[in-house]
Order: C-alpha cells, then sequence, then structure tokens
C-alpha cells in the first residue's frame, strides 16, 4: 500500500540531534518524509507562513533563548492544526504533563527512544491529527445541515401563515401577530388599530365573472391594500373568503381611518369592472375601523369585534365607505368576544407547541 509523503520540521539549535533525527526516520522505507531544519522558533515561524504545507512539527523545547512550553504555546497557538511532538533533554513528568494538555501529541525524551518508536509517535500523531480534522469536517457539515433544516423550518413556518391565493399573511398568520402586538403594545401602552375590509358583493362577481376572474382580483385587491400598509410592523391578512384585515400598531382612530381612506381610494382607482355590483359599476369595498390602548384586563377579542360592527354599520348603510368604531372598545361583552377570544388564545397555544418543536429539533440536530 502506497503511503503518502510526509513533510516534518524540526525546531532545534542542536545540528546533532537534526542528523540523529534524520537517521531514525530513514531506516524506515515504508515512510517517506521530507525532513525540514529551522535553528531558532523566529525562523521557524517565517518558514511555517512561507506556504509549504508541513505535516508534522518535532520542538526541541531546550532550544536556545526559549522558555519551555511558553515557546511551545507560541507556535502551538500560531498554527493549531500542525501536530507537535516535543523533544526534551530529560524526564519532568510535571512539564509533560502540562505539555499534553496544552495539546502536545507526544513527548518524546532524547536518547530514550529507537527509530520505530519515534516512527510510531509520528504515525500516531498524524492519524490522531487526520481523525481529528474528519471529525471537524463532519461537525462543520452538521451545522451547515442544521443551519439547511432551520431555514427550511423557518420557510415551512412562513408558509404556514401565509394565503396561498393572496400571498399575505392567512387566518392564523393574523391570529399570532395580533395578539403578539397587543401583548407587546399592553406593555408600551401604545394604541393599537385594526381595519377590517371586504370586497362588496364578490359572490355577484363570481357568478358574473368566473370564480378564476374572481381569484385574479382577489390578489388585485391584496396587493394595493399591502402597498398602503408598509410598514414593518403593519399586518395585512386574508379574513376570510372575500374581506382582510389590516393590523396598524401604534396608530390611533385618526391615522387608521386615513389608511382605510387611502385604501378605498386605490381600490377604487383599479376600475375592476362589476356589473352585478348594485353599489357600484366597478369593484368596491367596505370597511370597519377601531382602535385602542391594549390593557391586559381587556380580552383582545373586542378590538376585533369593534371593528367588525364597525365593518356591519358600513354595510347596512351602503357600502362603498367607511366607518369607525368611536366608543371605548373595552365596554363591548358578547359571545362573539369569548369566541374571538378563545381563537386568539388556541392561536397562542399552537404557536408555542410550534416553538417547542423547533427548540427540540435544534436540540437534536445539534
Amino acid at each position: 500500500m502506497h503511503t503518502a509523503h510526509r513533510n516534518i520540521l524540526i525546531i532545534s539549535d542542536d545540528e546533532q540531534d537534526v542528523e540523529i533525527i534524520r537517521e531514525a526516520l530513514g531506516k524506515n522505507h515504508d515512510f517517506p518524509i521530507d525532513l525540514f531544519h529551522c535553528f531558532t522558533l523566529a525562523e521557524s515561524i517565517e518558514f511555517l507562513q512561507s506556504g509549504l504545507p508541513i505535516d508534522l512539527i518535532l520542538l526541541n523545547l531546550c532550544i536556545n533563548g526559549t522558555e519551555g512550553l511558553k515557546r511551545f504555546d507560541q507556535i502551538h497557538q500560531a498554527f493549531p492544526s500542525i501536530p507537535l511532538i516535543i523533544l526534551s533533554e530529560n524526564i519532568d513528568e510535571a512539564v509533560a504533563r502540562q505539555a499534553m494538555q496544552a495539546g502536545a501529541q507526544d513527548y518524546l525524551v532524547k536518547g530514550r527512544f529507537t527509530h520505530s518508536h519515534l516512527c510510531r509517535s509520528i504515525q500516531y500523531a498524524l492519524e490522531r491529527q487526520g481523525l481529528l480534522c474528519e471529525l471537524e469536517a463532519k461537525n462543520r457539515d452538521l451545522q451547515s445541515l442544521s443551519a439547511q433544516l432551520e431555514a427550511v423550518h423557518q420557510r415551512l413556518e412562513s408558509l404556514s401563515t401565509i394565503d396561498g391565493l393572496t400571498q399575505v399573511s392567512n387566518r392564523r398568520g393574523f391570529d399570532e401577530t395580533f395578539l403578539s402586538e397587543w401583548n407587546r403594545l399592553c406593555r408600551d401602552v401604545h394604541p393599537l388599530a385594526l381595519i377590517l375590509c371586504e370586497v362588496d358583493h364578490f359572490k355577484a362577481f363570481n357568478d358574473t365573472y368566473g370564480y378564476s376572474v374572481g381569484e385574479d382580483r382577489l390578489r388585485d385587491v391584496a396587493q394595493v391594500i399591502a402597498k398602503i400598509a408598509k410598514r414593518p410592523a403593519d399586518c395585512v391578512a386574508r379574513y376570510g373568503g372575500e374581506s382582510f384585515a389590516i393590523i396598524l400598531p401604534n396608530t390611533d382612530l385618526e391615522g387608521a381611518t386615513q389608511v382605510a381612506e387611502a385604501i378605498r381610494n386605490a381600490i377604487e382607482a383599479l376600475a375592476i369592472p362589476h356589473v352585478a355590483s348594485s353599489t357600484s359599476d366597478t369593484v368596491s369595498v367596505s370597511l370597519g375601523v377601531a382602535s385602542q390602548v391594549p390593557d391586559e384586563n381587556v380580552a383582545p377579542s373586542i378590538l376585533i369585534e369593534a371593528a367588525d360592527r364597525a365593518l356591519y354599520v358600513a354595510q347596512q348603510q351602503g357600502r362603498d365607505r367607511i366607518q369607525t368604531h368611536q366608543k371605548d372598545c373595552s365596554a363591548l361583552e358578547s359571545r362573539r368576544t369569548l369566541e374571538l377570544a378563545d381563537r386568539l388564545h388556541n392561536a397562542l397555544d399552537q404557536r408555542r407547541q410550534g416553538k417547542q418543536r423547533m427548540d427540540s429539533g435544534a436540540l437534536f440536530t445539534s
């Protein structure tokens, strides 16, 4: 079996030691070696930095001008990937133990080892270093795989909260974002606004133009809304078949009403024909707006119900208009409020369970 050629550097100021090592290594013809020699540490560091690949270093611990293990540490830290064997003038168990703990592959006392012992020590050091490099490479591969899995997981998490048709958030994404923003602004004591928007007479539109056209126009409406509610913290979600919800953190009722008016005007500007509408000859929307400073003693769902009631009033008053909920939302109490509260708490539980699964997966891959 062919053995790879090895480059070994010996650092010693004793030329006789170098010749002894050269002769000992030359006796093993199955272990081809090129031996390089440097007299000083400074010379050896410059040599190692020259670019010639060195597979192993033999360091004379008693080299003139050195301070024993301090010099070992200096060269080992500068070139940690090169295995290093120490040659010493005498047996010092404390120094030997300290050297091995610091990273030396072996500790040989000059005059007390045979050529076969030296060759075995070098071979074992090279094998251990090879295994270490292989292990490090596998760890890097595992870390890369873990990062890829995490990216896939995040992508799947993102897809699970995106509506496939309109590419805005879906109902789950709305629930998670709404509850998260409510809790955050409850701490910050800033207002949270919500707009509920519904396309007017959309069933009649589908019956007239077909569901395929209806889906295309619904995408157009969603993208128009998303371009208007575009702050980083804003969230546009498909709330139902033809309805959308717009979450506006740090926004009072006046600011939310301005956003709602911009949405209504932008959709009107699309001028999508709707001959079956009793409200307008183009596609229009009705919007309900509500805003509230979140309070930990108030159910988050009351803001949803307030916007829903405002939307209902807008539709009852003829559609294609904006209605605001002017009263304090916390005064609302109804069965629908309780239903919305249950749904939001279920969304929070699902979010926590998903994070626990992700954390468990990260522990497993590590």
